[in-house]
C-alpha cells in the first residue's frame, strides 16, 4: 500500500469517525506498539487536543507500512475497547488485507475481525476467521496471542451454544497461563460447564479428548444431579476431589463451588411463606413449593421451618411483613402481588433475605435483602426475539389480545427487536375470533390491495379483471401472544392471507400442556404446527422426577397452574442458592422455570427451553451439535 493511497483510506476513515460521532476514548496507545518505528518515520507533532484514534490515525497517515497497519489497527482496539463498534468497524474496513504484511500484524487485524464478528453475532464467521491463517501455524504464535485466540474461540462457540468446544479452550489455554491468572480460568470453565443445558455436554461428548475435560464433566454431572440438595452436592465434590488427585480443579476448586460450603452453613433455618392463598396463583405456588419442601425432607435433607402466612386481601402488606420480620424468620419468600413487592421495593432496607415472587418496578433502585422472583414476560420475550434474530428475521410484526396491560407488551417486544437491529412495522390488539382475520389484513396491508383492486375494477371491465390479494412482501417474523385456542385460529388465518410462509415465534401461553382426544393432543395441535415458542422445562419435559410425584398429589393442572406450581419448586429451591448467585453473577442453576441466575439488581432471570409444533407435537431441538429432536408424545 502506497503512503498516498492509505492517507485517502484513513482520511475516509476519520470523516466516517465524525459522522459516527465518535467521542475520544482517552486511552494511551498500548505498551510496545511504536517499537519498529524506524527515525526515518518519524511522524509530524499533531495537536495535544486531539482524541487519541485519530491522533493514531493521523500517525498512520504519514507512515510507512507496516508500521501505517500497526497504528491503525491499534486506533481500531482503542474503538472496540470503548464498545465503539461502528468505529471500529470503519477503521479496520479502510485497511483492507496484505498477506504481504508481517505476522504480527496479519494476527492482530484477523483477531480484530474475528472479535468485530462475534461482537455482531456472526459467530460461524468468526471461527472461519480463527482457523485460518495465520492460526493455522498456531505454535509459531507468541503466548499472548494465542490466549487472546483461544480465549476468541472460547466466546464463538458459546454464542453457537457450544458449551463443551468453549470449556475445551480454556483447558487448552491453562498451560499458557500464569500461576496468577489459573483460578479465573478454573473459574471460567465452571462457569461455562455448569451453565450448559443438561443434555448438551453428553451430545459433544466426543470433544473429551484430555484428563483434565474428562475430570470436569465428572464434576459438573456429579454437582448437577445433587442440584436440589446441598448436602449432596458437597459430599459430591469431596469425593469428587479424592478420586482426581491431579486435576487442576482438585487443589483449586471453581469459587463458586468452595462457596457451596459457605451456603452450607449459613442457610436459613426459619423461612415464611407469604401467599394469597385464596386465590388460583397461590393455591398453585404453595402446591410447587410444599412438593420440593417435602421431596427434600424425604430425601434426608435438613429443611428449614415452614410457616405459612396467608396474604389474601391484604393490600398494604409492609404491618404483616414486619410482623413476620420481627418473629425471627431467617429468610421471607413472597409476597406474590405486584403491588406488595412495589411496597416492599419502596424500602429504604429489609431486615431479613426476602425472595419477592414478582418484579417491581424496572428502574427503581432495589433496597438490600430484596431479591425477585417471578414469570414476568419480560424474559421471555427477550430470549424470543433474540431467538428470531438469530435465525436470521429482520422485518416483524406483532399481535396480541388488545388491552392496555397487552400494549406493554407490544412495546416490549418492539423496544427488544429493535435493539437487535430488527424493524417492527405493525402490530394488532385483536378483541376476540371475529377480529382475527381483520387484524392479519391489516397488519400485512392486504386491504391496501384489494383496495388498488377495488379502484382498478372502476376503470377496467370486471370481466377482463383477474385479481389475487397480496400482503407486504417484506414482513418475514411475527411475534405472537396469544393462548392455544387463539393460536388454532390464527395460524390458519395467516395461510388464508398469503402469509403462510411468515415465522411465528411465540410466548408460552401458546401450548397447555393438556391432552385431548383420548389422550393425545396431536391432532388438536396441528393448526398450531410451525409455531416455535419458549416454555419452562417443567412444563415441556419429564427430567425433573418431582413431576410424577407432583402429579400424583395434586390434580393435572393447565399451562398456567403447571408453569407456577415450577415457580413455587424453584421458589424453594432457591432459598439457600441466592447468595450463591448474588456473589458469583455468571453462574447460573438448571430450574424447574428455567435456566436461573441472578442480575445485578438481585433479580433472577429465567431462560426456557426452545420448542415447535411439528405435525402436533412437540418437537425439541437436541442440545449441542447434530441438529436432532426430541419428539414429546
Amino acid at each position: 500500500m502506497t503512503s498516498q493511497t492509505f492517507s485517502r483510506l484513513v482520511t475516509y476513515t476519520v470523516l466516517a469517525i465524525a459522522l459516527l460521532q465518535c467521542s475520544s476514548s482517552g486511552s494511551q496507545p498500548a505498551s510496545g506498539s511504536l517499537d519498529n518505528l524506524r527515525p526515518s518515520q518519524t511522524p509530524l507533532a499533531v495537536p495535544a487536543d486531539i482524541s487519541e484514534i485519530n491522533r493514531l490515525l493521523a500517525l498512520a497517515a504519514d507512515a510507512q507500512s507496516p508500521l501505517a497497519e500497526q497504528l491503525t489497527i491499534q486506533a481500531a482496539e482503542l474503538a472496540l475497547a470503548d464498545d465503539d463498534i461502528d468505529t471500529a468497524s470503519a477503521i479496520l474496513g479502510s485497511l483492507g488485507t496484505d498477506s504481504n504484511w508481517p505476522m504480527t500484524v496479519r494476527t492482530r487485524a484477523a483477531l480484530l475481525r474475528a472479535e468485530l464478528s462475534i461482537h455482531a453475532g456472526e459467530f460461524d464467521g468468526a471461527l472461519i476467521l480463527l482457523n485460518g491463517p495465520p492460526f493455522d501455524r498456531v505454535n509459531e504464535l507468541n503466548n499472548e496471542v494465542r490466549q487472546r485466540l483461544m480465549s476468541l474461540r472460547a466466546r464463538a462457540f458459546l454464542g453457537m451454544n457450544q458449551y463443551l468446544a468453549a470449556a475445551r479452550e480454556h483447558t487448552r489455554m491453562a498451560a499458557l497461563l500464569r500461576p496468577d491468572q489459573q483460578q479465573q480460568n478454573i473459574d471460567q470453565i465452571w462457569q461455562i460447564l455448569a451453565s450448559a443445558p443438561p443434555d448438551s455436554l453428553q451430545a459433544q461428548s466426543a470433544l473429551i479428548d484430555s484428563y483434565e475435560l474428562r475430570g470436569w464433566i465428572e464434576l459438573v454431572n456429579l454437582v448437577n444431579n445433587a442440584s436440589n440438595s446441598v448436602e449432596q452436592q458437597v459430599r459430591a465434590i469431596g469425593a469428587w476431589q479424592s478420586r482426581w488427585t491431579q486435576h487442576s480443579a482438585a487443589g483449586s476448586l471453581p469459587r463458586a463451588l468452595s462457596f457451596t460450603v459457605e451456603v452450607l452453613n449459613t442457610r436459613a433455618e426459619r423461612i415464611a411463606l407469604m401467599l394469597p392463598l385464596s386465590e388460583a396463583a397461590g393455591k398453585a405456588v404453595s402446591e410447587g413449593f410444599l412438593a420440593a419442601y417435602y421431596e427434600a425432607r424425604s430425601g434426608s435433607q435438613q429443611v428449614p421451618e415452614i410457616r405459612i402466612y396467608d396474604t389474601s386481601g391484604i393490600i398494604d402488606i409492609l404491618p404483616l411483613y414486619q410482623q413476620i420480620a420481627d418473629s425471627g424468620f431467617d429468610m421471607i419468600i413472597g409476597p406474590l402481588r405486584k403491588d406488595s413487592v412495589r411496597q416492599l421495593q419502596a424500602q429504604a432496607s429489609l431486615p431479613v433475605p426476602t425472595l419477592a415472587l414478582n418484579y417491581g418496578d424496572e428502574g427503581v433502585a432495589t433496597p438490600p435483602n430484596l431479591y425477585q422472583f417471578g414469570l414476568a414476560p419480560e424474559d421471555e420475550i427477550r430470549q424470543t426475539v433474540r431467538m428470531a434474530r438469530q435465525a436470521g428475521h429482520t422485518v416483524a410484526v406483532i399481535m396480541t389480545p388488545s388491552g392496555a396491560e397487552y400494549a406493554r407488551i407490544q412495546d416490549t417486544f418492539t423496544s427488544e427487536w429493535e435493539k437487535l437491529g430488527g424493524n417492527v412495522v405493525a402490530a394488532a390488539g385483536f378483541g376476540g375470533s371475529g377480529t382475527y382475520s381483520d387484524n392479519i389484513r391489516q397488519m400485512l396491508d392486504v386491504d391496501d390491495s384489494e383496495a388498488r383492486a377495488s379502484q382498478l375494477r372502476n376503470i377496467i371491465p370486471r370481466s377482463n379483471l383477474v385479481f389475487t390479494p397480496r400482503r407486504r412482501q417484506d414482513v418475514d417474523v411475527l411475534f405472537l401472544l396469544a393462548n392455544p385456542a387463539e393460536g388454532r385460529q390464527i395460524r390458519p388465518t395467516m395461510g388464508f392471507h398469503f402469509a403462510g410462509d411468515i415465522a411465528i415465534y411465540a410466548l408460552p401461553a401458546i401450548y397447555d400442556g393438556l391432552t385431548y382426544d383420548g389422550g393425545t393432543s396431536t391432532n388438536v395441535n396441528r393448526d398450531l404446527n410451525g409455531i416455535t415458542f419458549i416454555d419452562a422445562p417443567w412444563v415441556l419435559t419429564t427430567n425433573d422426577p418431582l413431576k410424577s410425584s407432583t402429579a400424583q398429589a395434586f390434580a393435572a393442572g393447565a399451562g398456567p397452574v403447571e408453569r407456577l406450581r415450577a415457580m413455587g419448586v424453584d421458589s424453594y429451591r432457591l432459598h439457600n442458592r441466592l447468595a450463591q448467585l448474588a456473589n458469583f453473577p455468571g453462574v447460573s442453576i438448571q430450574g424447574a422455570t428455567g435456566k436461573l441466575s441472578m442480575r445485578n439488581d438481585g433479580s433472577i432471570q429465567r431462560e426456557l427451553l426452545p420448542a415447535q409444533f411439528v405435525e402436533g407435537s412437540i418437537v425439541l431441538p437436541a442440545s449441542g451439535a447434530g441438529g436432532s429432536v426430541t419428539v414429546l408424545p
